[in-house]
């Protein structure tokens, strides 16, 4: 009697495991007929905003009047903002004297990891000496639109962006100025930031130095250092000697009088020929 008890009991047991194991299958199975249907859905957002994407980028460039390709409509949502390369930041001296005639630094958009993104935009460049009266500070303003920023793009091993090789529009007072920069992205953003550039001061600080360039400027040619205390009479004299140096292919005329032989005589002639007697 207790062994058909327990048996029976063994098996109401074993079959509700199996009615639970098999309402967990349904769950399961309900589960992911749930996410396959939100799989699909999301599928199909996905297409339809990677097409208003498209549409968006083409009106885009249509709208910035040719200075925005299509592919790059992609790089204009991925900007955060702008920085300098303080490592290709500095004055520039072109002609071995004391002061730099240029400055130069290179600009970078920028993503969100801070990767470079290369993203033609508005540009503008302002050097300011804090150490100056605030009327005073300025020393220059430069502006680039997007058109010639694309002339500007440079890729070195020091970094990449686009790099600016400027001259004074007025001689800094001091050797450390501030750069501030400003860009201006083709969707209408505003990106700031500055940075410090060190230059080489001109000695010449009251005298405002004019618009310059690598073509008009010209490195100053070495002095020629002459070791002769009289080099004028030396080459003087020189020239005299070779003068009444004889020239050994000159054609000697019969009448002319010419220098006597040592070997003239057929006795001293040290080839003559000795024959048997």
């Amino acid at each position: 009697m207790s062994l058909l008890l327990i048996l029976t009991l063994t098996g109401c047991g074993g079959r509700g495991h199996s009615d639970l194991l098999e309402a967990r299958l349904r769950q399961q199975e309900d589960s992911i007929f749930a996410l396959q249907r939100d799989l699909k859905e999301s599928q199909h957002a996905l297409d339809s905003a990677r097409h208003q994407s498209e549409e968006m980028s083409k009106q885009l460039a249509k709208a910035s009047s040719g200075s925005l390709l299509p592919e790059q409509t992609k790089a204009l949502y991925k900007v955060t903002g702008v920085k300098v390369n303080s490592l290709l930041t500095g004055g520039v001296d072109l002609d071995s004297k004391q002061g730099d005639e240029l400055w130069t630094t290179v600009v970078t958009p920028h993503d969100a990891d801070g990767e470079t993104v290369k993203l033609p935009a508005d540009f503008e460049l302002e050097l300011v000496d804090l150490n100056q009266p605030e009327e005073n500070r300025r020393v220059g303003l430069w502006t680039f639109d997007s058109q010639e920023v694309r002339s500007h793009w440079y890729s070195g091993f020091a970094g990449s962006g686009f790099r600016f090789e400027l001259p004074w529009q007025t001689t800094p007072h001091n050797s450390e100025l501030t750069l501030v920069v400003r860009m201006k992205s083709p969707d209408g953003r505003i990106f700031n930031t500055t940075s410090p550039l060190k230059i080489a001061q001109i000695e010449n600080t009251t005298s405002v130095k004019q618009a310059v360039s690598r073509e008009r400027l010209t490195p100053a040619e070495p002095a020629r250092i002459s070791f002769d205390e009289n080099p004028a009479v030396i080459q003087q004299q020189s020239a005299t000697v070779s003068a009444e140096i004889e020239n050994p292919f000159e054609e000697v005329r019969e009448d002319q009088p010419t220098a006597p032989s040592p070997f003239q005589a057929d006795d001293e002639s040290p080839f003559r020929v000795i024959t048997d007697e």
